[in-house]
């Protein structure tokens, strides 16, 4: 395993749902464990401070209310993860529940009542002994202001925890973030690949799926020790089946080297935001979408996200613009990002859903203004095109003449 690759799960585990609960678990039960040994760097005249029933009473009174405050937390947490995927996209909802500020509360909460009962059960045994009860007595302060400080940012959380604004702005976190690693390696650590080879051997997916992210450290390590060109035939947010070709090589590969190189494609079944920049841009369109149908008709949503997609691209032009791609593996051949493929993703929708709203359309039109002028060697041509698909959708979708000369005068020429 590299250690691209080694950070990629780290990241992941790191942002899961129950690894900050389990980390504050363990530090409670390790601080129960080491009183003990930390008691004696104690001076003698704090052992006799504090009695047995005080910290009994206080390790009591948490195990009582910490529990039901930590699944009052999550059935809260649940009830805004449902509102998110109803209001904006189900798609959001992994971001959602990498919150740090509702992990935090509700690892607080779960770590402080395990520490309770361990700290009950430890204090009806002869484990804690009297200098010990001091430590014991220091650390269930420190623990209750730590659920007094959680609780305060919970209660300041949940004004705001699941609402459609809130969503976009994780997306655009979200989206921005990949777009910055795009601007740092947009491709891969490798150098442009022109054409596929006709005479490369092919590699074929052996599972279906979506391709998460690539593994490019194995590719360069591999490449120099057996003296093969790599020519990927996907990028991240790509859907493999059986008969897709992964990438070709100069030479056939052996079966164990086969092996390797699969590996180094993290397939799964759904697309994610960290090495796919276009899914960022296409769940936010999903947004604006639901925002724009009938039911909901919020084009305030929509304009709102006219202006996300706007950023995230014109941030990622002007940061892949100021930084030269690094190579580290010049035998790995890349196909680069589309740009007309990040213009789509980012308008397309909202083009088609808002045809008949012309607040939402000349939105549109000013964006992808905005998007060329500001960038007009990568964003020109693509910009224009939408800009044109744009107002053919408009022209049918808009019930007024009017209205049609109005954004006509939009359009980008």
């Amino acid at each position: 395993m590299s250690l691209s690759y080694a950070r990629l799960l780290a990241r992941r585990v790191f942002r899961s749902l129950w690894f900050t609960p389990a980390a504050y678990a363990v530090l409670a039960v390790l601080a129960l464990l080491l009183a003990p040994a930390l008691a004696v760097l104690l001076p003698e005249e704090f052992h006799k401070l504090i009695g047995l029933d005080g910290v009994d009473d206080l390790l009591g009174v948490l195990a009582n209310t910490l529990l039901a405050v930590a699944i009052f937390s999550l059935g809260i947490m649940v009830s805004s993860l449902q509102a998110a995927a109803s209001a904006a996209t189900p798609r959001a909802r992994p971001l959602l529940m990498q919150d740090r500020t509702a992990q935090n509360a509700i690892s607080v909460f779960i770590g402080g009542f395990i520490y309770a009962i361990v700290g009950s059960v430890g204090l009806s045994t002869s484990y804690f002994g009297q200098p010990a009860r001091v430590i014991l007595f220091l650390t269930t302060c420190l623990v209750i202001l730590s659920v007094i400080y959680a609780l305060i940012r919970w209660i300041a959380r949940l004004s705001n925890l699941g609402d459609v604004s809130e969503v976009i702005d994780l997306l655009e976190e979200a989206a921005e973030t990949a777009f910055a690693d795009l601007a740092e390696r947009p491709l891969l650590g490798g150098v442009p690949l022109d054409a596929m080879p006709d005479d490369g051997v092919p590699l074929f997916a052996e599972r279906f799926g979506f391709v998460q992210a690539i593994d490019d450290q194995l590719f360069a390590t591999v490449s120099e020790r057996e003296g093969i060109d790599f020519y990927l035939g996907v990028r991240p947010g790509a859907y493999v089946d059986s008969s897709t070709i992964l990438l070709k090589t100069s030479k056939a590969l052996d079966e164990a080297t086969a092996r390797s190189v699969r590996r180094a494609f993290v397939i799964a079944g759904d697309r994610t935001f960290e090495a796919d920049p276009r899914y960022g841009l296409i769940v936010l369109s999903e947004t604006a979408s639901k925002a724009l149908s009938p039911g909901v008709n919020d084009p305030g949503t929509a304009i709102d996200v006219l202006g996300t997609s706007l950023r995230v691209l014109a941030g990622w032009s002007t940061a892949a613009r100021a930084h030269p791609a690094r190579v580290t593996c010049p035998r790995l051949h890349v196909p680069g990002i589309a740009i007309d493929d990040l213009v789509c993703d980012a308008f397309r929708w909202i083009a088609r859903d808002g045809a008949g709203q012309l607040e939402v359309q000349i939105r549109l039109q000013k964006a992808l203004r905005s998007l060329a002028a500001h960038d007009p060697e990568h964003f020109g041509e693509a910009a224009r095109a939408m800009s044109h698909e744009a107002f053919a959708r408009a022209k049918v979708g808009l019930a007024l003449p009017g209205d049609v000369e109005i954004l006509e005068r939009f359009v980008l020429d």
